[in-house]
């Protein structure tokens, strides 16, 4: 092996690190936005499925203030109608959940607000003013917003999303918890006027 040969056998080798090198770097210097970016993400081969987003909306909820870690028991009927609902199609579960959901967010916006609360405002307005407001934290703004985009996804799904049994069920859970939170605040009176 020559000097030339030598040479050229270490630049091959030094460009085939940089890939790596490159990759590691971005992934670095973006952590804080990738960090962010995880609850969208959702991975499917073959059986396994993660979705980071309920993940994340899951442990959000269990660090939001005065709610029970037992929120409300549905009724039987309430019960009965969900499992029979999510054994034909999970999907249709959770839009049923989400519309439950959108009730309790509706609430507590037209209550926070009476004056200016307008009747066609989207999930997302109703969230950001009532974020802006103080009238909800942080956490709850974050569960809210997870469940809204959980909930469209499976009002516009694509081939990528498959929803289980066991992904309605835990998107109805969240939905009470946050439910439960809404209804004690609206009783109580705590969602005042902004």
């Amino acid at each position: 092996m020559d000097k030339l040969q030598f040479t050229a056998d270490v630049i091959k080798s030094i460009v085939s690190l940089a890939w790596p090198a490159a990759f590691v770097a971005a992934v670095w210097l973006f952590r804080e936005k990738l960090t962010e970016l995880m609850p969208l993400l959702r991975l499917r081969y073959k059986e396994l499925d993660v979705s980071f987003r309920l993940d994340q909306a899951e442990k959000d909820a269990s660090q939001l203030p005065g709610v029970s870690e037992s929120p409300n028991q549905p009724t039987p009927e309430e019960k009965s109608r969900f499992e029979k609902l999510v054994q034909v199609s999970p999907r249709a579960a959770i839009l049923e959940m989400r519309s439950d959901l959108e009730e309790a967010l509706t609430a507590a916006y037209r209550m926070s607000d009476p004056k200016n609360a307008y009747k066609g405002a989207s999930m997302q307005v109703m969230i950001r003013t009532l974020r802006q407001n103080n009238n909800i934290d942080e956490k709850t703004a974050g569960v809210l917003d997870d469940l809204r985009a959980i909930g469209n996804r499976a009002a516009h799904p694509t081939s990528a999303d498959v929803f289980t049994i066991q992904d309605a069920e835990r998107f109805r859970d969240l939905v009470r918890r946050v439910s439960v939170q809404f209804n004690s605040e609206l009783s109580s009176g705590s969602i005042l006027p902004g």
